[in-house]
């Protein structure tokens, strides 16, 4: 035996669309982060805790630049449908 020394690499993680659990992984503790990962993004990653869930792999809302204020944030896979819900819901954004 001898010792194995890895760097840490980064973290990722996202959370579930039906159970809200989140999941991670890591790019040092595991050979195939890379798929589990690339899954993370694409909101394609099964949930471990429900099994029925994918990843919500994007987050939007809107904000003010420069001010406080902003709307609650959206969750999910596609970002096209996330910018027109924003759209739906609170109408056209300045920009």
């Amino acid at each position: 035996m001898k010792p194995e020394i890895t760097q840490k690499g980064a973290l990722y993680s996202c959370e579930c669309n039906t159970c809200g659990a989140t999941l991670f992984t890591h790019e040092w503790a595991t050979y195939d982060h890379n798929g589990r990962r690339d899954a993370m993004e694409n909101g394609t990653l099964a949930c471990d805790e429900c099994s029925r869930g994918r990843a919500d792999a994007h987050a939007a809302r809107l904000s003010m630049p420069g001010y406080l204020d902003c709307t609650d944030w959206l969750f999910g896979a596609d970002p096209d449908a996330l910018r027109a819900e924003l759209l739906e819901m609170y109408g056209e954004a300045d920009a």
